[in-house]
């Protein structure tokens, strides 16, 4: 079983300095380390649909804008028994 994740780089220029939100991440048993906010990615979810969820779950932030949204490539057609979700600049990891 692998888990496929979304997180956003979520900024903000204050006072002329980027800005960038970081979670404190304290799960029982583990270290506490510092993420970016987003999640897992449900099946047959997008990864949009998912960035935007777990934004709001995590931050209570609304997404009004996604950098390179309008990159998306659609492959709907192409091959009827296999299609992708192709965005870039996006990173997408899985975890075991």
């Amino acid at each position: 079983m692998f888990f496929v994740n979304s997180r956003a780089i979520i900024e903000r220029t204050q006072e002329e300095a980027i800005e960038i939100v970081v979670q404190t991440r304290n799960k029982p048993g583990g270290p506490q380390r510092l993420e970016l906010p987003g999640g897992r990615i449900e099946p047959y979810e997008s990864f949009l649909a998912a960035l935007i969820r777990e934004v709001k779950e995590e931050t209570g932030l609304d997404v009004v804008e996604i950098e390179g949204e309008e990159t998306r490539i659609d492959t709907v057609g192409i091959d009827p028994d296999f299609e992708v979700e192709c965005i870039q600049p996006f990173a997408v990891y899985q975890t075991v």
